[in-house]
């Protein structure tokens, strides 16, 4: 039987680099750093690699965020609102959907908070308790709350793979006829303590994120919230909607090596995306780019390569398989790092540009073989297939194959 084909009809979008899809696209193909200091909390102490990040601009986020001490909420509600009006939604229809979040952070603001004033104060007064009560699950639920959604509801929480676990569970939802609409993507504002934590395995970077250079020394983290309407392609052509591409596959395993590192050979990042395309039944000459998980760190980066490099010594194309990891001008946004690095990836393909690698000089990158080519700045060429790499601390390593939408 022959599977339904899913795509994406609405991309809500909110980064470092702006607070909707096209400032954010607008960004991405400048080339431009959406690194700015940290104001969410307190960098001085010389303990801290670095004192700057991938984040919201202070007055985006207080004015979207308002009284809501988890932020997550807030910043979920902004993106899934634009994705919802992008897809034209109806009440009906919106009420009626699936809604499926990631998240690596979920309510760890109001948990870092909690725990800050109990030790200070050693009391739990009611307000302190309201604190506590906030998880992943409940931002899932608050969230549906706010949209009227009642529809099957799903919060991954896979690291940094989890969005795009999200969206390649709707793409199985759709599919096995749970719900006719998923709205999915991911939501992550990073937290003290996440980067507290990121800090103490000495992963930052001391000055900015240099995915693939010979001279990385850490990641930037970064803040997103990046979602996706999801439905068949027949309802969707029939309705006359934009359709952005169509998510033709997706797959994950647990690597099970290691609880923060891949195997240096490769082979589980070959092994990924290689069953991402066998299920799709589509051959690697068919693929134009990878947007690559690319943390800058060092195993992360010389390990995600040589994968990538096995799967491009199957292509007989002339041209190389393009690479780049949008991280180095996103950050890492953990949980919602697979959505809005698989949105960049889309709106890259729906306007004929491949992402570029920045703060990399080209005598700088790492050795990699002709087949593939790592852009420094964005290059004007029509791509059709792409796979996006999200590979997680835990052994979660997922990839998710997406094909331009603009001539289905």
């Amino acid at each position: 039987m022959d599977k339904k084909r899913v795509v994406i009809t609405g991309i809500g979008v909110l980064s470092a680099l702006g607070t909707d899809t096209q400032s954010h696209t607008k960004g991405i193909k400048e080339g431009r750093s959406g690194i700015k200091p940290i104001t969410l909390f307190n960098t001085e102490h010389p303990i801290y690699r670095n004192t700057n990040a991938c984040v919201l601009d202070k007055e985006v986020l207080e004015k979207i965020a308002k009284d809501d001490k988890t932020l997550q909420i807030s910043c979920g509600i902004h993106s899934i609102a634009e994705a919802i009006q992008d897809a034209k939604l109806s009440d009906e229809e919106i009420s009626n959907a699936a809604l499926v979040i990631g998240t690596s952070i979920g309510a760890s603001h109001t948990f870092s908070e909690f725990f800050k004033q109990y030790v200070l104060n050693h009391e739990i007064p009611d307000d302190l308790l309201e604190l506590s009560s906030n998880s992943a699950q409940t931002i899932t639920g608050d969230i549906a709350d706010h949209f009227g959604i009642n529809g099957p509801m799903c919060t991954i929480s896979t690291a940094c793979s989890a969005s795009t676990n999200a969206v390649g569970r709707g793409l199985d939802m759709l599919r096995s006829g749970k719900a006719t609409k998923i709205i999915a993507g991911g939501v992550d504002i990073f937290t003290e303590l996440a980067f507290t934590g990121f800090n103490c395995l000495q992963a930052l970077s001391t000055t900015n994120c240099k995915p693939f250079s010979q001279n990385r020394e850490g990641l930037m983290l970064g803040d997103s919230s990046t979602f996706f309407v999801l439905e068949d392609l027949e309802s969707a052509k029939k309705a006359g909607k934009t359709i952005y591409a169509e998510v033709v596959s997706y797959h994950f395993f647990n690597e099970g090596y290691h609880p923060t590192s891949l195997k240096s050979d490769g082979s589980s990042v070959y092994q990924c995306m290689k069953n991402v395309l066998d299920k799709a039944d589509i051959h690697a000459d068919q693929i134009d780019y990878v947007n690559a998980h690319g943390t800058a760190t060092k195993v992360n980066d010389s390990s995600e390569l040589k994968g990538i490099a096995l799967l491009a010594q199957e292509r007989n194309s002339k041209e190389p398989l393009y690479v780049s990891s949008t991280k180095s001008m996103l950050g890492h946004c953990l949980g919602a790092a697979g959505a809005v690095e698989l949105a960049t990836t889309i709106m890259g393909m729906n306007q004929g540009f491949i992402p570029p690698n920045i703060n990399v000089e080209r005598n700088d990158f790492l050795e990699y073989p002709d087949t593939i080519a790592i852009p420094d700045q964005a290059i004007e060429r029509p791509f059709e297939y792409a796979i996006s790499n999200s590979f997680a601390f835990g052994g979660n390593m997922s990839s998710i194959l997406i094909k331009n939408g603009i001539n289905i």
